[in-house]
């Protein structure tokens, strides 16, 4: 109601100034007011009915940045897909991995299920990363033992597309993944700086890392999207990282998402 309050203002306005200026009689008066209010419920329902999409293009440094709501799979580019820090891949039963999950729909669609090789691909990216800490087989049961520490990026290579995957999360010796808003956005700003040194500007897309399985209960996932905007925004101060950032939402999450309260989150940025 306020929207379309403040577009029939502004509107009614616009006629009377015209009709002022222009010394206009108009014919069909009762048209024109009905036109008006028309055109004010029609621009009040477009800014409360929920949006899918919301972007904004930045001059300094050149780039864009979208929200939108879909699959990650199915954009261009460059792909973000966050691990926990043992990089465990292992979707059987469900019991380490959701099939589910970014990570298990990326073994699944992009490696046809072939876990050995996903595997053999990830300790090729971590030779160049010392584990943290091993635990015991006795005290982890089952998946990886060698942990490393938040924000740990790899890089991997899949069609001659990019997977960038940042531990965020910290797989529990009970295989339950829990991150929080600090691990968050030191995985974050380690994750666009590995993006600016081995993703040549090209698009990225990345989730609402933390929403779901990574069990952040302190912030919404409104909140989680706010941070990988600002973090972004942080890291792109003087410098391009990506060229086009798509922070892709998954489609039951908008009913926790305000996209208008996004795009002015973007505009202030």
């Amino acid at each position: 109601m306020t929207h379309a309050m403040a577009a029939f203002g502004l509107l009614s306005g616009v006629v009377q100034l015209t009709a002022q200026v222009f010394s206009l009689k108009f014919s069909a008066p009762l048209l024109v007011i009905t036109a008006t209010v028309g055109m004010s419920v029609a621009w009040g329902l477009a800014q409360i009915l929920p949006q899918r999409t919301s972007e904004r293009s930045f001059s300094h440094p050149n780039m864009r940045v979208r929200v939108i709501a879909g699959d990650i799979f199915e954009q261009s580019g460059h792909v973000v897909v966050g691990f926990t820090d043992t990089f465990d891949t292992c979707v059987t039963d469900d019991l380490v991995i959701s099939r589910s999950s970014v990570q298990g729909q990326l073994l699944e669609r992009w490696y046809a299920g072939a876990q050995d090789e996903l595997d053999r691909e990830i300790s090729e990216a971590l030779a160049s990363h010392s584990a943290s800490s091993v635990e015991s087989r006795a005290d982890k049961p089952q998946g990886k033992l060698a942990r490393y520490s938040t924000g740990t990026t790899i890089v991997l290579t899949r069609n001659g597309r990019k997977i960038f995957g940042p531990a965020y999360s910290r797989m529990g010796n009970n295989l339950v993944a829990e991150s929080n808003p600090e691990m968050i956005w030191v995985s974050l700003c380690r994750l666009w700086e590995t993006v600016y040194e081995h993703g040549h500007r090209e698009p990225l897309a990345i989730p609402v890392i933390g929403g779901a399985l990574g069990r952040i209960d302190t912030l919404s996932h409104e909140n989680l999207l706010k941070m990988i905007l600002l973090s972004f925004a942080a890291a792109s101060r003087g410098r391009v990282v990506t060229r086009e950032l798509t922070v892709v939402v998954h489609p039951p999450a908008l009913r926790d998402i305000s996209m208008l309260e996004i795009r002015h989150f973007l505009m202030a940025l």
